[in-house]
């Protein structure tokens, strides 16, 4: 049986190509299937991974962990083996990159283009272009309340990071970012017949995926980026009621942890925000406290098991107070940010790690009038 060892051999490899650098030493017992030609990758589900070998002997055995590109990329350990001629069903469980690797560190990229945006078929504003147009797209239609962009535009095309640093097979340093410039052109209508809570998300367009393989050494860090645009909407309104109103803005945003020595700091920061007013049209006859939002989501999902994702999330929050006099009503525009790491894939000793952050927030409007008697309360602004 031919197989491929690496204890005792000197292997610190020092590469740049494109988007990574990558320098490591794999564990003794890590056999990489994108080595061997003759050996195909036929399914992964659940704890089995099945093969085609060619009617070659397989490269591994009990007590490897394989590790390989294919499919999205796989990394287990192989609990027992069957092989029948042309292929081979491996039972298997999960392992960290910490446990294949013993010494080394990673440094990747992955940047959203054009060609990612029109194979997903996203609904571009021109051909070749990163500008998403959603206007006139009904987001939510329920329980009376319907809320729609007369106007939507979104442009945001981010590149992701990724960093570790291994050493005695345990994960020393590691970094994750998002980062790019997000410009919104929106005008969101809101109408509600009668009173109704909301507490609604969900993604209109499909998601723009995009795989991608990094290395640590010899040793495969495969996954899919995948960037998706969930539209939400929360709050109440007691009565009818509707709004019209929007903002534009461009702002550069990067949404990022990093951890050193088992602490964890933010690297998350903000750009100038200082959206643009679209003009204001209101009815209210009622109270309400609505907020529409739109959460550009950023993920890496690593060998088909793991996810690091980071979100930025501009909204528009309209209050308006209707009892006691003087109905009040503001409409805010802002921006926050957060993050999910599921870390298990690097090290079994983490574990995972969410964060929120709260960016800036601008106010758009402000308006009250003193009344005697309840209304129906309607202007235009400016």
């Amino acid at each position: 049986m031919l197989k491929v060892r690496w204890h005792g051999v000197l292997c610190v490899l020092a590469l740049a190509v494109s988007s990574f650098t990558l320098t490591g030493c794999p564990s003794e017992e890590v056999v990489v299937l994108d080595n061997f030609p003759s050996i195909s990758l036929e399914e992964v589900w659940g704890d089995v991974v099945s093969f085609f070998t060619g009617g070659e002997s397989t490269p591994f055995e009990v007590g490897d962990i394989i590790v390989g590109s294919e499919g999205g990329g796989f990394l287990r350990r192989v609990l027992a083996i069957n092989q029948d001629r042309n292929e081979v069903m491996t039972e298997t469980e999960f392992v960290s990159l910490a446990e294949a690797v013993e010494d080394g560190s990673l440094d990747g990229q992955v940047t959203f283009m054009p060609e990612d945006f029109a194979k997903a078929g996203a609904p571009m504003a021109k051909a070749g272009d990163i500008t998403i147009d959603l206007s006139g797209m009904t987001i939510y239609n329920k329980d009376g309340v319907t809320v729609t962009l007369t106007t939507g535009t979104i442009t945001y095309a981010p590149t992701v990071t990724l960093k570790a640093v291994f050493a005695d097979h345990e994960l020393q340093s590691f970094l994750a970012s998002t980062e790019g410039d997000l410009t919104l052109d929106v005008d969101v209508r809101v109408t509600a017949a009668a009173g109704a809570n909301l507490n609604w998300e969900t993604d209109i367009i499909p998601p723009i995926t995009k795989p991608f393989v990094f290395y640590i050494g010899p040793v495969p860090v495969a996954g899919t980026a995948s960037l998706r645009l969930p539209f939400g909407v929360t709050g109440s309104v007691s009565g009818a009621a509707s709004a019209e109103s929007g903002f534009d803005s461009t702002t550069h945003v990067k949404v990022g942890m990093q951890m050193s020595g088992g602490k964890w700091t933010s690297i998350t920061g903000f750009g100038p925000f200082a959206p643009t007013a679209h003009p204001l049209v209101v009815s209210f006859s009622s109270g309400a406290g609505v907020d529409v939002y739109v959460k550009p989501t950023v993920g890496l999902n690593l060998y088909g098991v793991s996810d690091l994702s980071g979100f930025v999330q501009p909204y528009l929050a309209a209050d308006a107070q209707f009892v006691p006099s003087p109905f009040i009503f503001d409409l805010y525009a802002g921006l926050n940010g957060g993050i999910g790491y599921e870390l298990a894939i690097f090290d079994f000793k983490l574990i995972d790690k969410d964060w929120f952050f709260p960016g800036p927030q601008w106010q758009l409007y402000h308006y009250e009038i003193p009344y005697d008697i309840p209304t129906t309360f309607t202007f235009t602004l400016p």
